[in-house]
């Protein structure tokens, strides 16, 4: 009987603690939360994206940080050279990587959203010339030829013109050419390179052209992978995405 009754005991203080260790394994799974590691162009690009204190900031940021934010995930993002962020995310070393142009050939290489919504922001691409000059996309003929990011889809279409010039320079780098008479213009998006303008203090010497090389949606693609693994989770991502850029229209002031 003793035996018995103490064989009683230690069955329901099993029972007790394999119930405990179940909450707390439970409770702490609830609230662990998935870490995406998501890549952009370590190039600054105010008001967009940049660099402070070591920390990714501006207004695409804020957008994904907002969606992630409500789909309840982390975000980490990396920042690194636009042609190997693209690498990663298709090695799968990153999950994801923004502000990216939606192409054919880019559709077959990463997971995009298959309806316009879902996309971070809707972006034009003048080309920034010479206050004193004009600029027609059927009557442009290269002198010095025109510049853009390298990696760029405008640099791709610039290649495909041959408009390219055959020097290749950074957006900042690339403006002060035009002011020097070294280039036809730069491809930018209108923006970013106002932002330029203004920081350089060319705003006087240079201007976007009226009429734009392109105008496009940046999105926030992922790893094919990735994506099959959780589509749940990625559609929910974009869905939020919709959201946090239009609440952040008001507060960057942006139309």
């Amino acid at each position: 009987m003793i035996a018995t009754g103490f064989s009683r005991i230690n069955l329901k203080h099993a029972l007790y603690l394999s119930a405990i260790i179940c909450i707390c394994f439970t409770s702490s799974n609830s609230y662990a939360r998935t870490t995406l590691k998501i890549c952009h162009e370590a190039s600054n690009f105010p008001s967009y994206i940049y660099q402070q204190e070591n920390q990714a900031k501006g207004l695409l940021t804020d957008i994904i940080k907002t969606a992630a934010e409500n789909a309840k995930v982390t975000v980490q993002f990396d920042a690194k050279p636009w042609n190997r962020c693209q690498k990663d995310v298709k090695a799968g070393n990153s999950h994801a990587l923004f502000a990216m142009i939606k192409t054919p050939q880019r559709d077959k290489e990463y997971a995009f959203p298959d309806y316009k919504n879902g996309h971070l922001w809707t972006a034009i691409y003048p080309v920034f010339i010479e206050q004193t000059s004009t600029f027609s996309l059927t009557d442009y003929l290269p002198n010095k030829g025109l510049g853009a990011p390298l990696g760029y889809v405008v640099w791709q279409e610039l290649n495909q013109r041959n408009w390219l010039s055959p020097f290749q320079y950074d957006p900042e780098l690339g403006l002060k050419m035009v002011a020097q008479g070294k280039l036809d213009g730069y491809v930018v998006e209108r923006l970013i390179g106002l932002h330029l303008l203004y920081a350089n203090q060319l705003s006087d010497v240079i201007k976007p052209s009226k009429e734009r090389l392109l105008d496009t949606v940046w999105y926030l693609p992922f790893n094919k992978h990735f994506y099959k693994q959780n589509p749940h989770l990625v559609h929910q991502i974009w869905q939020e995405i919709d959201s946090a850029r239009e609440q952040l229209k008001n507060k960057y002031n942006k139309p």
